[in-house]
């Protein structure tokens, strides 16, 4: 399993191996087989576009 890789359907990093599909990889909790890297870069994250939010809504309040 690699670690780089997040489900595509909810985000998790947590695979399984399904026997019945013969072996194939899928998400452990959403049971989905699409997989995609996780974004390295913070401009990608929704957690920049949370933080920008954040900051007008404050720069907002305080004007």
């Amino acid at each position: 399993m690699s670690l780089n890789r997040v489900c595509f359907n909810c985000g998790s990093s947590s695979f399984v191996s399904d026997r019945s599909l013969g072996g194939k990889i899928v998400c452990a909790k959403c049971g989905s087989s699409s997989f995609k890297n996780k974004s390295s870069s913070f401009l990608k994250s929704k957690k920049f576009v949370f933080l920008a939010i954040a900051a007008i809504a404050i720069l907002i309040i305080v004007i």
